[in-house]
């Protein structure tokens, strides 16, 4: 009889323990339909991402071609810091796409990051265009 409060303790901690894991966002599935699902849809829209980014530098680059030969030398550096995040973007995406639905998120915000970058030497570049 002494036993059964600490018994009861136990049994209630230990039933407690999947619902503690799970809100702190640890699942123990191995993979899950929504979490294909989810990978599935941050991949297409980063590759739509990227995809956009690439062919608005590829305009970009043929407008330099109409500039004072300054204004291109200046775009076609920005450009080309452009194309080296756009690679090291691609590298991340690609990197992320190998993974399996149960590590992809782990790569998330290294894609993110890389992407932005690329972005960001797209902007910069393009600055010079409206200059």
């Amino acid at each position: 009889m002494k036993y059964l409060p600490m018994m009861i303790a136990v049994l209630l901690l230990l039933a407690a323990a999947p619902w503690r894991s799970y809100a702190t966002g640890e699942t123990t599935s191995v993979t899950s339909p929504e979490a294909a699902r989810q990978k599935e849809q941050y991949e297409k829209s980063m590759e739509e991402r990227f995809k956009k980014l690439g062919r608005e530098l590829d305009e970009l680059n043929a407008k330099a071609a109409t500039m004072t030969e300054q204004m291109k030398k200046d775009i076609n550096r920005d450009i080309a810091e452009a194309r080296t995040k756009q690679k090291a973007a691609s590298a991340k995406l690609e990197e992320m796409r190998k993974k399996s639905v149960k590590k992809w998120k782990k790569f998330v915000s290294e894609t993110d990051a890389a992407m932005d970058e690329f972005e960001k030497a797209y902007e910069r570049a393009k600055a010079h265009y409206k200059e």
